[in-house]
């Protein structure tokens, strides 16, 4: 038992935290970088103070999307390319999602002969990737295709603003000027913050590169800041450029440390808490703790194996593995709060995970109040899975699920919002997990399970003591499994019912605090209401018909379904007024 505890702990931790790809490590100077020392830089961006670490993950979001440039690490591949652009003109670094778009430009540059005789190869892997180069992307022979291609408002218009945004994103002035390192040295809040390229050409002891004076025009020395300190950073903003560009890893690091020290003089009270700045910089290069999924996996497979063959050793050690993934999330979730200063509720990343992470604690809870019934293991089980998938999805679908932190916009400020939402969330989560179990009593009924149900119990049961002995929530040795799925997938349906109707209840109110009506018609507003009628049906169903549990099933499945209607479909893309949710 302590060997399997100990091969299992071994393997998690070498999937979650991964050592440096081979690629990487044979890059001696990315590898001799010491990106903590950026971390500890602020750059103000988006509306808000982040690490540069984080600055830099938004910016090659918008280059490369969720793909990694030769396996580097974000903040590295943005000051390359802001000092070394010519290494990247023709390297395959934008990103382009759909794939009508992809292969539209595949056909018109493999006709072209001057690219060469690889162009035909180079083609078939941007149809893979979806990565193509700066240079191949500039190709006069596609401005006919992308005057289409923008006209089409629906299909492909908007992968064309990407495209746009990736090639503006790229450009070395462009990363330069978003460098907002240097606070004002009024020390006020409501002063923007100052670009290095303001600074960088005051007077010191070292001088930039010729070719990287190009990319900023010289001014006069800012007239809020000490113009010695000015010159401090200057210079070391200097020592960063010569370093990086005769690829000297020793004085990169020395000039990070330097900016890392001199900028927070220029306003110590304003700028941010470096260990704030440290962490910020430690969740993104390590995904945001999404490889938590795998750990789930693994409480998972243990966990049925406890409840299928009843074996409790395997049952006590998925507990054991699930109480390690519950704690890896909702260190995350705390992480992402204390860096981004609010609850994370205000994407699409963040209503995923947060309400992953609300199903755990609902499963916790219901857990200790069942754990003498037969329904012991089924709900952790349901969490398990549902954690897994949304980590899952998260992890691997950055391009819809973009991790980056962002301010909430005006209208969301609310106590409203954050209830409504919350509240919404939590009872979204309820209803994944109780089509889990109706999918696994519809799986028993097809492999020959008969038509039963749970003749009582429900969530009622689970939180009132005094259940008898012919219910589900009770311990009677001759429940059968079919009783037992339908039981726990009655005790989430009725929570999440409830749940449901309060939730659109107070995004009622909230709206009509913000919006000056409680009901818009909106589509999200819609399809909410139609999974909670959705669920009202299976109320009435269940009291008339016969083959109570099969029906139960199938239309918590249905009702599942809707729901995720509702937060895909909906968000990605019909618009509306809650597309930002």
């Amino acid at each position: 038992m302590k060997r399997l505890t100990l091969v299992i702990l071994l393997i998690v931790a070498a999937m979650l935290f991964p050592g440096r790809s081979a690629s990487a490590q044979a890059n001696d100077f990315a590898s001799s970088i010491n990106l903590e020392n950026l971390g500890r830089i602020a750059v103000f961006g988006d509306g808000r103070l982040k690490s540069f670490g984080s600055h830099a993950n938004s910016m090659m979001d918008a280059i490369s999307g969720p793909k990694r440039i030769n396996g580097q690490e974000a903040a590295y591949t943005y000051l390359d390319l802001l000092f070394r652009p010519e290494a990247y003109r023709d390297a395959d670094i934008i990103y382009i999602k759909n794939r009508q778009v992809r292969e539209s430009i595949a056909t018109v540059l493999e006709k072209q002969p001057r690219f060469g005789a690889d162009i035909g190869e180079r083609m078939a892997t941007f149809r893979k990737t979806g990565l193509i180069s700066p240079m191949l992307l500039g190709d006069q022979t596609l401005l006919g295709l992308f005057h289409q291609l923008e006209a089409d408002l629906i299909k492909t218009a908007k992968q064309m603003d990407a495209i746009k945004s990736a090639q503006v994103v790229c450009d070395p002035r462009f990363l330069l000027n978003r460098l907002r390192i240097v606070p004002p040295g009024s020390g006020s809040m409501d002063e923007p913050w100052h670009g290095i390229d303001e600074v960088m050409f005051v007077a010191g002891k070292t001088s930039a590169p010729s070719s990287f004076q190009m990319l900023a025009q010289q001014r006069p020395p800012l007239t809020d800041i000490d113009l010695a300190l000015q010159a401090n950073i200057a210079d070391a903003w200097r020592a960063l450029v010569n370093a990086w560009t005769n690829v000297d890893a020793n004085g990169v690091n020395a000039a990070t440390a330097s900016l890392a020290e001199l900028l927070p003089k220029v306003a110590p009270d304003l700028y941010p808490n470096q260990n704030r700045l440290e962490w910020e910089q430690w969740y993104f290069v390590k995904d945001q703790l999404t490889r938590t999924w795998i750990v789930y996996m693994f409480s998972l497979v243990l966990l049925l194996i406890g409840f299928v063959y009843r074996w409790k050793p395997a049952f006590a050690l998925g507990c054991l593995v699930f109480a390690g993934a519950f704690a890896l999330q909702t260190f995350a979730l705390l992480l992402r709060w204390y860096i981004s200063g609010r609850w994370p509720n205000a994407n699409m990343f963040e209503a995923v995970t947060t309400s992953a992470w609300f199903g755990g604690c609902g499963a916790i809870v219901i857990e200790w109040l069942v754990r003498k019934t037969t329904m012991r293991s089924l709900f952790l089980i349901g969490s398990a899975a549902t954690s897994m998938v949304a980590l899952m999805t998260v992890h691997f679908l950055p391009a819809y699920l973009n991790p980056n932190i962002s301010n909430m916009m005006p209208v969301l400020h609310d106590i409203w919002l954050y209830i409504h939402t919350n509240v919404i969330i939590f009872s979204y989560v309820l209803i994944f997990m109780a089509a889990i179990t109706a999918g696994l009593y519809l799986v028993w009924r097809v492999f020959g399970g008969g038509p039963a149900f749970a003749r009582a119990g429900g969530a009622g049961a689970v939180v009132l003591a005094g259940v008898g002995p012919s219910s589900i929530a009770g311990s009677a040795p001759k429940v059968s499994f079919g009783e037992v799925l339908d039981g726990v997938t009655m005790v989430l349906m009725e929570l999440s019912f409830v749940l449901l109707w309060a939730g659109i209840a107070m995004g009622a109110i909230w709206a009509d605090h913000s919006w000056g009506r409680p009901w818009g018609w909106d589509p999200k507003e819609v399809f909410a209401l139609n999974t909670f009628l959705v669920f009202l049906v299976l109320v009435h169903i269940r009291l008339k018909v016969k083959d109570k549990g099969l029906w139960t099933a199938l239309l918590a499945v249905v009702g599942a379904g809707v729901m995720l209607f509702n937060w895909i479909v909906i968000n990605f893309v019909i618009t509306g007024l809650h597309s930002y949710a």
